[in-house]
């Protein structure tokens, strides 16, 4: 008998552990940054008990709200990048245009290096390597992309594109164009 409630108890005590296992952001709008005044405050990760992950301020910004596999920062060196649990450098994220990183869209983030774009998924595994000079993320599991593009001259970000493909989320050609407003009308609204 004293055998069963024991097993019972040890039974009881670990099916009450979380198995969260998600970092969650915090932010201290009391706390001036000591890196910039740009955002004003200092941000860091709490895991679900409160224990602090990454300590507020020791990157500029953090900008993932929930990281389960990867988070969205801005470091020191003024780089915005996605790093792992262990703080180590996966790849490097893109501004929108307007102060913010692009999320992810259909489980796809769009990542850069040296000028050229590619895809990372929601684990943060570079599934298509930068190599396209202008870029839309993912809708319905297809992104337009292309080499023969350029950016507007006016104050809105926007890409002007001569020419473009539609790939898939590992990178498949769907569709060339040979020019941009020769094309698809079922994919004209998405981008």
């Amino acid at each position: 008998m004293r055998y069963i409630i024991y097993t019972l108890l040890l039974v009881l005590n670990f099916s009450c552990k979380s198995t969260d296992i998600n970092w969650y952001l915090i932010e201290n709008n009391d706390q001036q940054s000591k890196h910039s005044d740009v955002f004003g405050y200092t941000s860091g990760y709490v895991d679900y008990k409160g224990d602090t992950i990454i300590l507020l301020d020791k990157y500029i910004r953090c900008f993932t709200d929930t990281v389960k596999h990867y988070a969205i920062v801005l470091n020191t060196k003024n780089e915005l990048i996605g790093i792992n649990r262990n703080e180590q450098k996966l790849f490097n994220a893109v501004w929108n245009g307007e102060g913010v990183p692009i999320g992810e869209s259909d489980d796809m983030i769009m990542i850069m290096k040296n000028d050229k774009y590619g895809f990372a998924n929601n684990k943060g595994e570079i599934i298509i390597e930068p190599k396209y000079k202008c870029a839309f993320s993912f809708n319905e599991g297809i992104a337009k992309v292309s080499n023969d593009c350029s950016k507007s001259d006016d104050e809105h970000f926007r890409w002007i594109m001569n020419t473009w493909i539609l790939i898939d989320k590992k990178g498949n050609i769907i569709k060339k164009n040979t020019t941009a407003n020769n094309g698809l009308q079922k994919w004209r609204n998405m981008w």
